[in-house]
């Protein structure tokens, strides 16, 4: 696998869509290289299976404008911070040697999902370690950006996805399985609602109300911003 300039992580194959994949589409538009990197395959999930979601995932990847993706095959339902988890999270940063990560807010209802944050933030710490061997060469991302699941937070910075919502939408709903009610018989989920693409409008629509855009992406970072040059920021007061 190649290089690339952005790596989101993705608990479940459509994490990285939902919480992020307006921003990943418009890094991909400016000609970064973006990938995806999905912890579980979801063969706990209700519907579908780990073998349709593989090709739902690539389905997706293409709307994405993604450079790669690939799935480090953890347990679904069973994610855990152990050595051998943040061994084989290690590899794929060493593997893929971001410049920056995004990764899940790690409040979520979801077990794995607040498990994941933490597993991958552990991870990136380590990956930076020269004797933490795993016969790669050391590498650490300078920045990590957290993104919604379930549970909401206050940005630390927004980012303005009108041109790329569409499109976004049209990457989450790859997801055939998981997100659209007639797939497949079987049991509906809170996904398969007629109200989940009502929310995911309105959150984006939310998030771009505070930067007077009509979509947006709230991110959050640990710390604080640097700012050389105040005058640079794009933000109004009034």
């Amino acid at each position: 696998m190649n290089n690339a300039d952005v790596i989101a992580f993705g608990t479940h194959p459509d994490d990285a869509e939902i919480g992020c994949g307006g921003t990943l589409i418009k890094l991909a538009d400016e000609g970064k290289r973006v990938a995806v990197v999905d912890l579980v395959r979801g063969e706990m999930g209700t519907r579908g299976s780990a073998e349709i979601r593989a090709q739902e995932a690539s389905a997706s990847s293409k709307i994405l404008g993604l450079c790669g993706r690939e799935n480090l095959e953890l347990r679904d339902g069973f994610i855990d911070v152990t050595m051998e988890s943040k061994h084989v999270v290690v590899e794929a940063l060493r593997r893929w040697r971001p410049r920056a990560i995004f990764l899940p807010y790690w409040d979520d209802r979801h077990p794995d999902h607040m498990n994941a944050s933490r597993l991958i933030y552990e991870s990136v710490f380590l990956s930076g370690l020269i004797r933490f061997e795993t016969g790669q060469e050391a590498h650490r991302p300078k920045q990590l950006f957290y993104y919604m699941g379930w549970h909401e937070f206050t940005p630390t910075f927004v980012v303005d996805i009108t041109d790329q919502a569409e499109r976004k939408l049209e990457a989450i709903y790859a997801f055939g399985t998981q997100f659209r009610a007639d797939a497949e018989r079987g049991p509906q989920t809170r996904l398969t609602s007629p109200t989940t693409d009502w929310l995911i409008r309105s959150r984006m629509a939310y998030y771009g109300s505070k930067i007077r855009s009509k979509y947006g992406e709230g991110f959050l970072i640990r710390g604080h911003l640097e700012v050389s040059d105040p005058l640079d920021l794009t933000f109004e007061s009034f």
